[in-house]
């Protein structure tokens, strides 16, 4: 994985990325934000090419997000009012009534968890909620790791089984 030092970088390509992005008939404080989120992409980005395609990328993402930016706007056009646009947008927060029916299947889950046989819901923790192998279970209960797997096959018929019963009710 390269790296590049943003600081150099910054120091060396920020004001002639100002002035590029401004050549597009941006604002000068839009320009700082797409140069300032032009470096960020730099950061975050987790594999680089070779330092000496640096100047081409910044210069490539920049446009990027120009282009991105006018894609944005020219779909606010089509909004009466844009300072409201985002009020419309779908909220991604569950419902009351989503929270509520969570809680429910919640507590359905931890009476059919509670309802397994011990030796049933010892495997069921382990892999599911601790994330241990099969393998693992074995050796920690030493059983064979067929009847961890077995057992967890059982357990999850069962839990199955109780979710749809109380579904129906």
């Amino acid at each position: 994985m390269t790296h590049w030092d943003v600081n150099i970088l910054f120091r060396t390509y920020r004001s002639r990325l100002l002035h590029f992005v401004q050549r597009r008939k941006l604002s000068w404080h839009m320009a700082d934000d797409i140069v300032q989120d032009t470096f960020l992409r730099v950061v975050t980005t987790p594999s680089l090419p070779d330092p000496q395609f640096a100047q081409s990328y910044l210069f490539r993402t920049a446009q990027n997000l120009v282009i991105d930016h006018f894609r944005r706007e020219r779909i606010l056009t089509f909004v009466q009012e844009p300072d409201k646009a985002f009020e419309f947008v779908a909220d991604d927060a569950p419902s009351p009534e989503q929270i509520a029916w969570s809680r429910q299947e919640l507590r359905h889950l931890q009476a059919s968890l509670n309802a397994l046989p011990k030796n049933l819901r010892t495997v069921f923790i382990l892999a599911r909620l601790e994330g241990k192998t099969y393998v693992e279970i074995g050796e920690q209960l030493g059983i064979p790791t067929q009847t961890a797997f077995s057992r967890m096959v059982r357990a999850l018929t069962l839990v199955k089984e109780a979710m749809d019963k109380s579904e129906k009710n």
